[in-house]
């Protein structure tokens, strides 16, 4: 048996967890959460990740950490926080056998594991996920059910206290290639009059020139959308749990926004094998993707692009420890790519 350590930091939470890897299958040992704030570099993220699971990192046959921030190699920063992570530098950081992700590349693998095979089905056809959640338990990109998945181009976005976005690639006939992106980072298409005034107010309370994606989706976005229809000024979690959960006008304007979102995501990775949405706001507030707001944004297209757009996929990830199994995943295709000893291998 064989033992994967693996971290999930995003700009809120921190969750780790501990997986085994035996004949080819993972299981989920342990989970936990920690506020992301407490850590305060990539060595005491380390120590959190071993103190927390009670086990010694260097024991580890393969260690994955999923950062919510642009990763170059062993390096990588929060984009909402200041945690600042570089593998090279941890001494606890068994050599070779430690990967560095962007978080929502472990998203896009989660889709692959029983978190992403399970997701409630939104809209489109659904098409096969990878079998059975028994089967997915094993690395469906190369063994087992690998027969059972649907080898098309997927696609994972996901709104929390940023807005992620990936895609997730076929190589071959068994194989997956990961690729991350900065996409809620780029500007927001608003249409419309009314749209364009309230764009004009949320750079006004933002004090930037323009808004992104995430700025519209995720965080003061959420309370400035809510101030702007109600008057009422309350903070994110709380617009989530008060406007979000029932049929609001805050709701409806958020569905939309959030269907343009994907629509313009999944014209953009033509993801055939489905989209995925991940992300602590919808999984608490599954509203946000089954409303009819939600469902006419997605398709609001010429008549060619909605036909291309109908015949893909979307499903809600309520799992909100995907991005740990996503992990295990990776961990998992390192351990089969570079053998089962403890040597050092390429990064």
């Amino acid at each position: 048996m064989q033992r994967i350590l693996v971290a999930d930091v995003g700009g809120t939470n921190c969750r780790f967890a501990s997986f085994s890897l035996e004949n080819d299958r993972l299981s989920l040992e342990a989970a936990a959460r920690i506020d992301s704030k407490t850590l305060t570099s990539g060595q005491s993220l380390f120590v959190a990740l071993a103190e927390t699971l009670s086990r010694p990192v260097e024991s580890a046959d393969a260690v994955v950490v999923g950062l919510a921030g642009p990763v170059d190699r062993q390096q990588g920063r929060l984009t909402n926080g200041s945690l600042y992570v570089n593998i090279a530098e941890v001494s606890a950081c068994p050599a070779g056998r430690c990967l560095l992700l962007n978080d929502f590349t472990l998203q896009a693998y989660a889709t692959l594991t029983p978190p992403g095979i399970t997701a409630l089905h939104v809209a489109g056809p659904a098409k096969e996920r990878g079998g059975d959640v028994e089967a997915s338990s094993k690395a469906t990109g190369g063994r087992g059910a690998a027969e059972r998945v649907c080898m098309e181009a997927r696609a994972i976005v996901g709104a929390g206290t940023g807005l992620g976005a990936a895609s997730l690639l076929p190589v071959g006939t068994d194989a997956w290639l990961p690729v991350s992106s900065e996409a809620g980072h780029a500007a927001f298409a608003f249409i419309e009059d009314e749209e364009q005034e309230f764009r004009r107010f949320l750079c006004r309370e933002l004090g930037r020139p323009f808004a992104s994606a995430e700025n519209v989706l995720c965080g003061d976005g959420l309370s400035i959308l809510h101030y702007y229809l109600t008057g009422q000024f309350f903070p994110p979690r709380q617009v989530s749990k008060c406007a979000l959960s029932r049929d609001t006008p805050t709701l409806r304007w958020y569905a939309r926004f959030l269907g343009r979102f994907c629509r313009g995501w999944m014209l953009s990775t033509l993801c055939r094998g489905g989209l995925w949405i991940a992300g602590g706001v919808a999984a608490a507030n599954p509203l946000c993707v089954t409303s009819p707001a939600f469902i006419e944004s997605l398709y609001a297209s010429s008549d060619a692009t909605r036909s291309l757009l109908q015949r893909i996929p979307v499903y809600l990830v309520t799992d909100t420890d995907s991005g740990l199994w996503g992990a295990a995943f990776a961990g998992q295709t390192l351990l089969r790519k570079y053998g089962h000893t403890h040597a050092s291998v390429p990064l």
